[in-house]
Order: C-alpha cells, then structure tokens, then sequence
C-alpha cells in the first residue's frame, strides 16, 4: 500500500503513518489528513522510451498511481549507446578485441 501524506508528501508506507499514529494499521480507518492510493501497473515500454512514476490522480473518485512514459532524448540516447559506438569506432581505426578490452581495462582500475 503506498500513501499520501496530509502534508502532500508522496510515496509514503504504513510505517510513515505508524510514526504519528503507532496503534495504526492496515485496513484500518485512515487518520485525517491521510490518503490510500490505489496501485496501478506499471506500463509496458519500448526500447527507446523511459517509464516514472507520477503523482497519483484522482480517476472515478479513485486516488490512483499514475505513470509517465516518454521518449528518451537524444543526450540519453547517446549515453546509453556510448559503449557500443566507441567499440564500433575502435574497431574502425584497426584495434583488435584484444587491444579494446586492454584499452577497457586500463579505464576500470
């Protein structure tokens, strides 16, 4: 179960709530000030997107977890596909799999 705070903060746990009401627990009457939010599943994304979660809206009289799916930019796009590009370009200038992996491990220590 996850929960909004009276003071709007978000996601907060049972054990947020138990802090002011120790006595609390679930299923229990929600304390004032207090709000269950209703989980919903994660989205199915593509290769090229990025899936967060947001803040809970209310659907039907529902409070329920949202989820935001968009594109990944070009910066990320090109941070994630670095690895790959710099072997293809090593490749290119001649360097073996032998002398790109040395090349690697020389980075890591």
């Amino acid at each position: 179960m996850i929960y909004i705070s009276p003071t709007n903060e978000y996601p907060r746990h049972i054990g947020d709530i138990q802090l002011d009401f120790p006595g609390f627990k679930q299923g229990d009457k929600m304390p004032v000030g207090w709000t269950q939010v209703v989980e919903s599943p994660r989205p199915e994304i593509g290769a090229d997107q990025l899936c967060y979660e947001g803040f809970p809206e209310d659907v039907k009289g529902v409070i329920t977890q949202t989820w935001v799916v968009r594109d990944l930019t070009q910066a990320e796009l090109d941070r994630r596909n670095a690895p790959a590009d710099a072997r293809a370009r090593l490749t290119e200038l001649g360097f073996t799999d032998a002398e790109i992996q040395a090349l690697v491990a020389g980075l890591v220590r």
